[in-house]
């Protein structure tokens, strides 16, 4: 196989189409059992309480190519 120095959407594309009779059917979804159903209403609940404070802290931090002196 040659060098490729840069990918290709359309090669790679044309590999998935050419490997997808092996995944096979679909599996149904199943219902989540009452535990399940409980984690994931937490985790909601977190990511609502914490998405003001994230937003928040990005603020304040200073942009990747921001060059920063040291003060010692």
């Amino acid at each position: 196989m040659g060098h490729r120095p840069h990918p290709s959407r359309q090669r790679a594309l044309r590999q998935i189409e050419r490997h997808t009779y092996e995944l096979g059917p679909v599996a149904p979804p199943r219902p989540l059992t009452d535990f399940e159903q409980q984690l994931l209403d937490g985790t909601a609940t977190i990511v609502k309480a914490v998405a003001p404070m994230v937003t928040s802290l990005t603020r304040s931090v200073p942009p990747v190519g921001e060059y920063r002196i040291s003060t010692r």
